[in-house]
């Protein structure tokens, strides 16, 4: 099986990350699988942000957990882009779904903790979509535990770069490959979807294939550690510039 690739925040080097004009392009481009980032508004709704604060993106400094949906819609999330992508609006998960194309997946990282599995449920009630589109991401270990206990169907990784719910990398390979694939077990998830780093190696892609296991990476840019990282079986591949990779792989 052809290892996938995984439009990271849409086309996000173009449009503004993780809104639909990003998820369309991607899309447009060839993608069949987009990563996006999930927070909770103040009023429950589920929306489509990586960071919990949207200085960054849209030039307002209020955490998003503060904010109801009609303060978040309200906001200009194509402010730090070019003049094109003005008035580009924030998408909730819901909206991200109905614009995907029946052959479409995505990877939904859930970037906020507890109540946001809950409110899963109210989306996932009113939708066609089948488990095989949708995967579940998450650092926290409890959350990415608790969604797949409530969506068995679904595929579940956790994430990680240092072997915590941190995302930044250490550089170091804490977890042989055996240990790695029974810390998986144990959580009860799907697989990994671990930074792609120098101490990755063929072995970790045995030991979790073995284990019936999963093995994704992220963030992978460069051609050349995208071939690396096909060497030593992993199942996909997130990155910001998914034709180019798709390409070089000659995946399309």
């Amino acid at each position: 099986m052809a290892v996938r690739i995984v439009a990271h925040r849409g086309e996000s080097l173009i449009a503004p990350e993780n809104t639909l004009e990003s998820f369309t392009l991607a899309w447009a481009r060839g993608a069949v699988c987009i990563e996006g980032d999930f927070h909770l508004s103040k009023d429950g709704e589920i929306i489509c942000m990586h960071d919990d604060n949207p200085l960054r993106t849209c030039g307002v400094d209020r955490p998003v957990s503060a904010m109801t949906l009609a303060e978040i819609k309200a906001l200009d999330a194509g402010v730090r882009k070019d003049e094109v992508w003005k008035y580009t609006r924030v998408p909730t998960l819901r909206e991200v779904l109905e614009t995907m194309p029946e052959y479409g997946e995505i990877y939904i990282e859930l970037k906020s903790v507890g109540p946001i599995v809950d409110a899963l449920k109210a989306v996932f009630a009113s939708g066609p979509w089948r488990p095989e589109q949708l995967t579940f991401i998450a650092f926290d270990e409890a959350t990415i535990c608790e969604v797949k206990k409530l969506f068995p169907a679904h595929k579940a990784y956790w994430l990680t770069c240092n072997w915590t719910g941190d995302w930044q990398n250490h550089g170091e390979a804490e977890l042989s490959p055996k240990e790695l694939a029974a810390k998986l077990q144990e959580l009860g998830v799907d697989g990994v979807d671990i930074c792609a780093t120098d101490f990755l190696t063929r072995e970790y892609g045995d030991a979790l294939h073995a284990a019936n296991l999963g093995f994704h990476v992220w963030t992978v840019d460069d051609p050349a550690q995208a071939k690396r990282m096909v060497e030593i079986g992993v199942d996909s591949i997130t990155t910001n510039r998914a034709k180019v990779i798709a390409t070089e792989l000659q995946l399309i």
